[in-house]
């Protein structure tokens, strides 16, 4: 079991985390389940979003979140991580087994239209993509952040295609939570971009200082 610091802050932040998924999933209780198949297939997505989320929205804090949880705080990264891959991994797993048909995988480039509607597609090949980087990054760390930002859009995708066609997102609750945790994911990223941007001008402050 992970020897995690279980301090107010450490218990606070698994609370609210614990409760996001709590709220998701009685949301999706909200929307009558027609099958078993419905069950995995939605579940699956919103979870996974949900989970990917809170991943990708750790990285801009990886210095509080290391203070408050100590070493454990990066396995709980990797298990959002890991549980959020196989999550959105199971919503096309289970619904290509429902219609019997493998290229529920493969992007659908036929119209702007349809390409949005089926835009969990190319999300999950992104994520994919960036969870294979994530493993070898020591030998990327050139190239690690444009993989990272395969997440992001991953995210933009997945709303996209959820808005569109997505039963759940019919219900006006999950709308507005998925909604915010987009806006909420794209405002790390710029944060992140703006603590790299402060520490590449701090680093070039201090190096012409140095020289005079």
């Amino acid at each position: 079991m992970m020897n995690m610091n279980f301090n107010k802050k450490a218990i606070g932040l698994i609370s609210i985390n614990l409760i996001l998924f709590i709220i998701v999933l009685i949301l999706f209780l909200q929307t009558p389940i027609s099958d078993p198949y419905s069950f995995f297939i939605r579940l699956g997505a919103l979870f996974g979003f949900t989970a990917i989320f809170l991943a990708t929205t750790m990285s801009p804090f990886m210095v509080q979140l290391y203070k408050i949880f100590g070493k454990p705080f990066v396995k709980q990264h990797h298990l959002y991580s890991i549980f959020g891959l196989i999550m959105i991994t199971l919503h096309p797993v289970v619904f290509a087994i429902f219609k019997m048909d493998i290229t529920v995988f493969v992007p659908d480039f036929s119209s702007w239209i349809a390409f949005w509607e089926l835009a969990g597609r190319p999300a999950l090949i992104l994520v994919y993509i960036a969870s294979l980087a994530a493993i070898i990054r020591k030998k990327i760390q050139k190239y690690w952040r444009i993989f990272h930002i395969l997440n992001y859009v991953a995210l933009l995708f997945a709303y996209v295609h959820g808005v569109l066609i997505g039963t759940d997102f019919q219900n006006l609750g999950i709308l507005i939570i998925f909604t915010v945790m987009l806006i909420i994911s794209f405002g790390s990223f710029g944060l992140k971009r703006y603590q790299t941007y402060r520490r590449k001008q701090k680093i070039k402050k201090n190096k012409i200082n140095r020289d005079y």
